[in-house]
């Protein structure tokens, strides 16, 4: 029976918050040529510079965007949209793709990084395909630490405009694949850099009940919902920890039914509060990390899952798996969570095959 990914969290709704501006040349052009993906971007790239920003997004919605909005006032001709919903994240695309964007800086959150990766994706031209320069806009900010620019949303987009009108300071462009999530066996693909589920998932839907509403942000909400997992675990009892069902293929290897406690899969290098869950060796994109339930020697190995320390008791035979694999097929009898974003199944269980999605290209600037 085929099950459709289905968005448990939808998007508040609202409209773009800027018309598009006039058409005409835009003066943050540079001269030279692209860099390759992990090569300096240098002084003198160049490329057409386009903003999104959604307002409902946590770190945006909390201080608002006054700062923000009057510097994008500075610069008139600079193509600005403000984006709620999936909808109003392709309108913009596609206007920001008809003015020869390719350079596009999103200041947001996780989960409007990952609708506008599906959208680019879905419009299928690699060729065409913009740089991404991320804005931490939003409240976890998890993609935003590995691949974004540093400083609140208006600093960084000063320092953007510096470099991008008069070649102040030197960027550096970094490739990153993206992790493609298919339904089966057959459906729309989504695109995020980060899954998780069973504790994973409950602990953002616990996030979004208990926490988000008093404006906890960034590491503070880390470690609040951190500290109710440690809570749950002391109790043992705990909803927040109720195990998922998860069948697991990783390139055609079948690892049988966990009734898994933790299941983590990322393209990403790094996770939030530093943490790296993941010990297996390779060269495959996909890092993936199962933690069966209850999880055996937890105290013994907790540090050392965290770090992505080998331990002898995070082996299999104790209910720990990790891999690296190009592709993971994935049964649930639960939802999970990408890039922050809810997903219920359609149905009693929902299969979905993890792949990477292609390399995506990011500015970066030293702090």
């Amino acid at each position: 029976m085929s099950f459709s990914i289905v968005r448990e969290r939808p998007a508040p709704s609202g409209s773009c918050g800027n018309p598009e501006p006039p058409v005409g040349p835009g003066p943050n052009r540079l001269q030279g040529e692209r860099a390759p993906a992990g090569e300096s971007a240098g002084e003198g790239a160049r490329y057409r510079l386009g903003v999104i920003s959604n307002p409902a997004s946590g770190a945006n919605r909390r201080s608002g965007l006054k700062g923000f909005r009057r510097l994008m006032g500075e610069h008139p001709r600079l193509p600005y949209r403000e984006v709620r919903t999936p909808a109003e994240v392709a309108d913009a695309l596609a206007a920001f793709d008809r003015r020869g964007v390719d350079l596009l800086a999103i200041n947001s959150g996780d989960g409007t990084v990952q609708a506008v990766l599906t959208e680019l994706k879905r419009r299928g031209d690699a060729a065409r395909m913009p740089i991404l320069a991320l804005m931490n806009g939003g409240t976890t900010n998890m993609t935003h630490r590995d691949l974004g620019l540093p400083g609140r949303p208006a600093a960084a987009l000063r320092r953007l405009l510096a470099w991008a009108e008069r070649g102040e300071g030197e960027g550096r462009i970094v490739g990153r694949p993206v992790m493609r999530v298919d339904p089966l066996p057959a459906g729309e693909p989504v695109y995020g850099f980060f899954l998780g589920a069973a504790a994973v998932y409950r602990g953002i839907r616990f996030f979004h009940a208990r926490l988000k509403r008093v404006g906890l942000r960034g590491n503070a909400a880390h470690f609040a919902v951190f500290a109710r997992f440690l809570w749950g675990l002391a109790r043992r009892r705990d909803g927040i920890l109720s195990p998922a069902t998860v069948r697991l293929r990783a390139d055609g290897r079948d690892f049988g039914r966990w009734r898994a406690f933790l299941l983590l899969a990322t393209t990403l290098e790094r996770l939030i509060l530093g943490w790296q869950p993941f010990w297996a060796t390779g060269e495959a994109p996909l890092r993936v990390t199962l933690v069966k339930a209850p999880p055996a020697w937890i105290a013994a190995g907790f540090s050392a899952l965290l770090r992505g320390r080998g331990h002898p008791r995070l082996q299999p035979e104790h209910g720990y798996l990790s891999l690296r694999a190009a592709a993971i097929e994935l049964e649930l009898d639960d939802g999970f969570a990408l890039d922050g974003e809810l997903f219920a199944p359609g149905g009693p269980t929902q299969r979905i095959l993890l792949r990477p999605g292609g390399l995506v290209r990011f500015l970066r600037f030293a702090p």
